[in-house]
Formats: C-alpha cells, structure tokens, sequence
C-alpha cells in the first residue's frame, strides 16, 4: 500500500465496520469510557448512550461480551491441534517376531517442529488469536525474527482492526499493519497534543517496507528516518523474504464469514455483530436491578430534630443525648445512612416521644433475574453458542452424550471456525519452519505444508464408552487398535501402537495360565492353525 505524505487517516475504506470494531473492542475490553462513547454508534439511545451525559451516575456492566469471546478461544483452540509432517516421517522399523512394534522415529522436520512451537507458545498464540478474532471479526498470524531475541522464528497476533489489508478474489495480496507509538524521549518540536507517530509495516509479495509518519490524529503527516525513532530505528526499510518463502508470509484468518455489513471483502464477522443492542439491555437491567437492591435498604423514619446536634437542649433528648456535654452530641449516628430524617415533632401534645417507623421496600428479585438470564440466552444464542456452554441449563445428572446434544450449537460454531483456521495454520507452520532455516543454516527444511489434526477431545461418558467397546468386542466387530482408538481419540499413532502391544502381550499372559483358553482370533487371527479334519 503506497501512502501520500498529508492524506487523510486512517485511508478511506471500510468506515462501516471501523465504527463497529470500535463498539465491539469497547464491548470486549468492558472499559467504561469506551462504553460511554463508544457504543452509542452501535446501539443509539440506549443504556450507554444516556450515560455518556451522565459520568457521575453509577454504572454497571455485565462482561458477557468478553466471556463470548474467551469461550470461543476454549472451544476452537483449547485441544492445541497436531502440526503432523507425515509425507516427511522416517519409516518406522519393523519389529521382529514376537515382539512389540518399534516406537515410530520422528522425522528432523517434525522434531524441529516441535522444538519451535514449544518455544514460540504455539498453544497459546491460537487462544490469543482466536478470542481476538471473535471480539474484532479476524486476525493475523505474522512471522518475525529479531537477533536480539536469538535466531529462532516468532510469531505474533495482530487484530484484525489494526490493519489495512488488500484482498484480490478473497485471498490477502498485500497487509499494511499500523502501531502507534509515543514520541520519542528526545522529542522537542511537537506541535500540539494531537501528534501521533505511527510505525508502517508493509507486507507484499517477497519483501517488507517499514515506515515511520508523524502526522496527527486525523492525517498521516510525513514520513521520518526510521532512526529517529528508538522502536524503528532497527530495521531496515526494504527486506526480500523471497529466500524465506516466495510470495506474502502473513496469513489472515476470518473469525466467519460472510459479513453481511461488508460482503466485498472477507474481512470476518464478529461473534459480537448484531448483540450490540442485546448488550446494552443487559447491562441495563443489571443497573436496574442494583438500583433495586439500592432503594430497597431498610430505612427508619424519624424526625430530624432527632438526628440533630442536642448539646444544651432541654426536654426529654437534651436529658438524654445533650445535658452536661461540651460537644454537640446526636440522638443517633449520622453516618447510618438507614436514618430519613423528616420534619415532624420529636414529642407528641402529652409530651411522649414520636414512635419511630422501619420501612423495608421489596427487592424484585424475581423478574430482574429473569430478565437478565433471558438476555444472556439470547445473546449468547446470536452469537452462535448453546447457553449450555456458559453454565446455563445443565441442572441435573447428564451423561458425556446427552449434555454433547444440548450443546450442539457450540460444536457446529466451533467446526466452522477451525475450517476457516486450518489453512493459515499450515501455511504459517511451513512459513516459520522455512524462517528457522534461513536463519539457522542446516536446520531442516519442508518439503511442503504440513497436515493440521485436531485432537477431539469431548468424549462420551465414560461408562457409555466402556460399554460400547465392551460389545465391540463381544460381538468381534473391531479390532485392539480400533478399540484403544475409540477409547483415546487424542491419542498419536505412537501411543496407540504401544497400548496395543501391551494389551496383546497381557493377552498372551493370561492365555497361558489357562490351558483351556487358547488363541483367539481376535488375539492373533493369523497364529490360529486351521481345524483338523476331523473337527470339521
């Protein structure tokens, strides 16, 4: 992306989705100024836009926009898929007779894998990128290096909101990714407090470009050396990662698609677009409800001559509270906010004191409780989740399977994410891989992606899984492996082949103690001799 020194910023395009970005990031962080003034766009005349004119008033938030998307972060990126070189594994050895199967050798390319996604967090950057992705609609994954760092490959997460992409037939051709930076210490002709310095970090096809601006909050201003920055002053302006990887290195990835505000563009949607409204109810009900539960505290009614100084007063308080002290001295604390004093006498015509009245108003618990829960279903529903996945609805004993059945929703959102998730992650697995040895020559290098697999880990109750390997076996219908398979899903090739020769070797063991059970089929079908004539 070319940038004209004195042109508008940011550069047209897209002004739709800025505006929610910016509800949705106020939405997600749950910071109150952004509230304020940043979702009355989204969700005109509500509950925050009222409280833009009034910063004194006390103002409640329900975070379920943040629990939305850290719930999605579980859900698609809590099993860290497998990163699997296969077409590149060395052949395993072969076992010999009798013996269990030789623990398969990692290839040099899986091995280093291994050791750089450890290093990276490779786990933890898909959580990140993903809880990112449902709050702003998408995210990237950039690869970077920095000697300073040693020479190994990283990996950052960008938001999505803080690009400016070029797509050509809904592929990214080229990203510009946009960090403001504070002036410099140093700095001593700023203009006024709207300077802004803003680091360009251009990405194309076999090369990055880095610029340094200073301009203002409203205008890119002109570009400055990379030097007079301490953040920029590193880099160089022009680098050909052609030897790293022909074409761009960053991938995008859509938190989903399509987005209806913007069709011309796969920029994703957020899990939050079309909630604003719903957000801004619930956080109006829950201030409704704390408003309750303020004007429902106990108060006791008495007059305030009551509540007031009585040092030197005759009568009956003066007698009690004031006669003798040098200080004023009060019928009752002040500070006990449960006293409404009124202008009534303190003694009635036959001279008895005033009865005093406890009032104590109603809490409506009730239906402030379901207006809220009622709310929280229906977001988290538009959203594309199963209320089940946030605690709601899961009253009673449930088996691994039914409580999979009721919350289904989740699952069906969860595997749409992850197609659109898979590509980019074998992409950026090869692209980092190629990285590593550039910068450590003689590190092995791919031959091609990898293949990504995702770990399936919600698995059925355990006794119902118990009881259907055990009629698998009654019924001889499936093999050891395909039994351990069943019971371990997020088991390797590895581990099930080791597990498999332990249950054939304690097999064995146990057919040896007992004469009478010799082998089976399902033990060994090609170690059972064919019947003799005369048993046939």
């Amino acid at each position: 992306m070319l940038i004209e020194p004195g042109t508008m910023w940011p550069p047209p395009g897209h002004w739709t989705l800025r505006a929610y970005w910016q509800s949705h990031r106020a939405w997600w962080s749950g910071d109150l100024t952004a509230l304020r003034t940043r979702t009355p766009t989204t969700a005109p005349g509500g509950y925050w836009a009222r409280m833009a004119y009034k910063p004194g008033e006390r103002q409640v938030h329900v975070p379920i926009a943040a629990d939305i998307a850290r719930t999605s972060a579980d859900l698609v990126a809590g099993d860290t898929p497998h990163i699997d070189w296969e077409d590149q594994q060395a052949e395993p050895a072969k076992p010999a007779d009798g013996e269990a199967p030789a623990k398969p050798k990692k290839s040099p390319v899986q091995e280093a894998w291994d050791g750089i996604a450890q290093r990276i967090g490779f786990a933890n950057k898909l959580l990140e990128g993903v809880e990112t992705g449902s709050a702003v609609g998408g995210w990237y994954l950039k690869p970077a290096w920095d000697e300073r760092l040693g020479k190994r490959p990283l990996l950052t997460i960008v938001a999505g909101d803080q690009a400016l992409p070029t797509f050509l037939f809904g592929e990214l051709l080229a990203v510009t990714f946009v960090t403001e930076l504070p002036a410099p210490a140093d700095w001593t002709q700023r203009r006024d407090s709207t300077e802004v310095w803003r680091w360009l970090e251009h990405h194309e096809p076999g090369q990055i470009r880095h610029e340094l601006w200073r301009g203002t909050l409203t205008h890119i201003g002109s570009p400055q050396p990379l030097a007079d920055h301490p953040t920029t002053k590193q880099f160089l302006p022009v680098i050909d990662t052609t030897p790293i990887k022909p074409g761009l290195l960053v991938e995008f990835v859509p938190n989903n698609l399509p987005n209806p505000l913007d069709t011309t563009v796969p920029l994703g949607r957020s899990d939050f677009q079309g909630c604003e409204t719903l957000f801004d109810a619930l956080d109006e009900a829950m201030a409704s409800w704390m408003r309750d539960i303020e004007l429902a505290k106990a108060r006791i009614l008495a007059s305030e001559d009551m509540l007031t100084p009585t040092a030197g007063r005759g009568g009956i308080l003066g007698g009690l509270f004031g006669k003798g002290n040098t200080t004023a001295a009060k019928a009752f604390d002040v500070d006990a906010k449960v006293f409404v004093p009124l202008n009534m006498p303190v003694e009635d015509s036959d001279g008895k004191p005033v009865p005093i009245q406890l009032i104590q108003p109603e809490i409506r618990f009730e239906a402030h409780e379901r207006t809220v829960l009622q709310l929280i279903e229906q977001i988290v529903s538009r959203a594309g989740y199963a209320p089940q996945s946030f605690g709601m609805h899961v009253e009673g004993q449930l088996s691994g399977t039914a409580m999979r059945r009721r919350a289904e929703k989740s699952y069906r959102t969860r595997d749409r994410k992850r197609r659109y998730l898979r590509p980019a992650l074998e992409s950026i697995a090869e692209t980092l891989m190629r990285l590593n040895a550039v910068l450590n020559p003689g590190a092995p290098v791919p031959d091609g992606p990898p293949t990504l697999v995702w770990r399936e880990a919600d698995q059925a109750d355990p006794l119902e899984m118990a009881q259907v390997i055990e009629l698998l076996t009654r019924a001889r219908a499936a093999s050891r492996e395909v039994r351990v398979r069943q019971a371990h899903p997020d088991w390797d090739d590895t581990q099930v082949q080791e597990e498999v020769a332990r249950l054939a070797k304690e097999d064995e063991e146990l057919n040896a103690l007992s004469p009478l059970l010799g082998p089976t089929e399902d033990d060994h079908p090609e170690d059972v001799p064919p019947p003799k004539p005369d048993e046939e």
